[in-house]
This record gives structure tokens, C-alpha cells and sequence, in this order.
């Protein structure tokens, strides 16, 4: 039965999304922890969610794509997702999940795609860190202009492994389609360093959005929640070889060997992804339960954030944002990730126009 509370926050959405000129439709519901979206050429899109399931939605219709072996507890699981930058005619997804069977890891993965199914093709990187609590894994999958394949890790609470250039973890990985340390790598000559790594110093990356016109890469991340304080999470500015500080610095450090924040919530408001869509960035929130519009002042490498706005709340835990074919925003839900109050019809796919 839908209580009046959840009634009254669909309403509040509903007219909060109308406030800043924005149409909300839902697409589908009834997602499982929804975590990453994929926009299929020729219309629908691949959703993961988090227990192992790939679905399509084509037609109005959801399918069963592809069911993959994952460990999923706490936030670990079957996470990011993203298209052969030449699909289809590379027909591959590569997904980003944590397995348990020979050692517990994190492991970018690749699917060939056949239709209305994906079948497992082969493991692209192997041996990101991950543990049995499930926390910090990162996860974020997205192809650059560049045509390499850039992932986001977790340091899975060990705190001096985004430090440690051996580790995977807390890291800005850059590889190719193949899995290969991509040429330019800041660290492909250092002796004792990952080649993989292209920037590190992260707690727990969560997105990647590419500015439209510049080409630079944006980040969000988890700030602290409780072993150095609480909040300070961060939307970054990428530079290849760049210390963002953690666990060094918290927040804004002014300290020339680590590269400060484009912007923080001292309070806390612990984002999903990032997409930049008709002149602002747009940040996720899971705790924070909005979707935010950063305006941003400057330009190529001396950008600051002018004003922050509320584009979308009212839909509780917010994840993926992501700009579909059609210029839409697409937007979902992670109400039924245990940490959210769980909605009519959760989890779902919002479309903002």
C-alpha cells in the first residue's frame, strides 16, 4: 500500500522538477539496485543492477540480457557499464563487477553482444582491490573522446592504498579496449608503478563526465564518513598523473603536491555519477536525494563552480545521470540499495526533458 508520505514526495518531485522548466517521465521500474546505464544504437539501452542482472529495455519492453557471477554485498557487485566506443561494429559491453572465486577482486569484464543477449567474451583487468565488507569499490566505466576505457576503483577502506602507485586501488585507471595500460600513461616508465594508473589519491570515485566543448574529464567522489570526519565529497577536475590527496588532505588543502577539489560539500552530499547536459554539470545524489546543477564559470583549466542548484529531488537516492541519444537526461533511482526508503515501483529510470 502506498503510504501518504510517499505520496507527498512524488509530489514534491514532481512540481520541484516542473520549478526548473523539467518534464520527469519514468521510463521502467521495478529495477533491482539499478547502477549503470549503456544507450543501445537504434534505440533502447542496457541497465545493470547490482546483484548480477543485465537487463534491456527495448520498446517499452525490460529483457533479460545477461546474468553475471558477482560477490554483491554492501556496494560491491555488478556495477558500471559501457559500449565498445565502435558498437557495434565491435559488438562488445564491458561491465565492471566483483567476483569471490579465486580470491575476492574487482574485474573489468567484456560481453559479446548477440541481439537481445550478452555472453561473457573474456576479463579485460583483473585484480582491483576489493573486500568482504563491500565498500568502496568504485566502479564507473566510461569510454573518453580518446576511445580508451577509463575506471573508476575504490580503496576498499585501506586508506594508503590510493597513495600507493602498486595498487589498483583509489585509483583513475585508463586502459585500452584490450585491457593494455594505454599509450600516454603518466606512469607507464616508473618503475614499482601500476601502468594502468592514469590519475590516483581517491577515496571512492563514483564518476566521469567529459566537458563537451574542452574535453577535459570531471570526477565525483566520497568524501570521508567517519574515519577522518564526515562529508567533503568532491567533484574533480582529471589531469593525468594528479594526487587528489586522499587520505593526505581532506577537502581543500591548498598544498601544491595535491590537486584541491573543483567543489565539496563540507555537510556531505555523497554523489553517483555526472553528465554535462545543456550547459551545466549535473551531480547524483544517493544521501543527499538530488540531483544538483553545478554552473561553471571560467574555462579550459581554470574553471570554478558560479552557483549550485536543485534540478531534481523528491525520488529519494539518486545514481546514474546520463545523457541519452534523444539529448534527454536519464536519471535512476537506488532506493532498494538497503540505504534508502524504498518507493512504488522502485528502482527506476527517470527521463528529464
Amino acid at each position: 500500500m502506498v503510504s501518504r508520505r510517499q505520496v507527498v514526495m512524488g509530489l514534491l518531485g514532481f512540481f520541484l522538477a516542473r520549478a526548473q522548466g523539467l518534464r520527469v517521465e519514468e521510463v521502467v521500474g521495478g529495477l533491482e539496485v539499478p547502477w549503470a546505464l549503456a544507450f543501445l544504437p537504434g534505440g533502447g539501452f542496457l541497465v545493470s543492477e547490482r546483484p548480477g542482472q543485465i537487463r534491456l529495455y527495448r520498446q517499452g519492453k525490460l529483457l533479460p540480457y545477461a546474468r553475471l557471477e558477482v560477490y554483491a554485498r554492501g556496494e560491491s557487485g555488478l556495477l558500471g557499464l559501457a559500449l565498445h566506443p565502435r558498437f557495434p561494429k565491435e559488438p562488445y559491453v564491458y561491465a565492471y563487477r566483483t567476483v569471490e572465486e579465486g580470491g575476492l577482486r574487482n574485474q573489468v569484464v567484456r560481453l559479446r553482444h548477440q541481439g537481445n543477449r550478452g555472453v561473457l567474451d573474456r576479463v579485460v583487468l583483473d585484480g582491483i582491490p576489493a573486500r568482504f565488507h563491500g565498500l568502496h569499490s568504485g566502479g564507473r566505466l566510461a569510454f573518453g573522446p580518446d576511445g580508451m576505457l577509463y575506471v573508476t576503483t575504490g580503496e576498499v577502506y585501506e586508506r594508503e592504498l590510493a597513495q600507493d602507485l602498486s595498487s589498483l586501488g583509489g585509483k583513475v585507471l585508463r586502459i585500452t579496449p584490450e585491457g593494455k595500460p594505454a599509450p600516454g600513461n603518466p606512469f607507464l616508465n616508473r618503475p614499482g608503478a601500476r601502468p594502468e594508473i592514469y590519475s590516483y589519491g581517491h577515496r571512492n570515485p563514483q564518476g566521469l563526465a567529459w566537458h563537451p566543448r574542452t574535453g577535459e574529464l570531471f570526477a565525483s567522489e566520497h568524501g570521508p564518513s567517519g574515519e577522518q570526519g564526515f562529508g567533503y565529497d568532491e567533484v574533480n577536475l582529471i589531469v593525468p598523473g594528479g594526487n587528489y590527496g586522499w587520505p593526505r588532505v581532506v577537502g581543500r588543502g591548498d598544498d601544491p603536491r595535491y590537486r584541491d577539489p573543483l567543489h565539496f560539500w563540507p555537510e556531505g552530499f555523497p554523489p553517483g555519477n555526472l553528465a554535462f547536459w545543456r550547459g551545466g554539470l549535473y551531480v547524483a545524489g544517493l544521501r543527499g536525494q538530488a540531483l544538483l546543477r553545478l554552473v561553471l564559470d571560467g574555462d579550459k583549466g581554470h574553471w570554478r563552480v558560479a552557483r549550485v542548484e536543485t534540478a531534481l529531488s523528491g525520488f529519494g537516492r539518486l545514481r546514474e545521470v546520463q545523457v541519452g541519444p534523444d539529448e534527454a537526461l536519464y536519471v535512476t533511482t537506488s532506493n532498494r540499495d538497503g540505504r534508502g526508503q524504498v518507493r512504488p515501483n522502485d528502482d527506476k529510470v527517470l527521463r528529464l526533458r
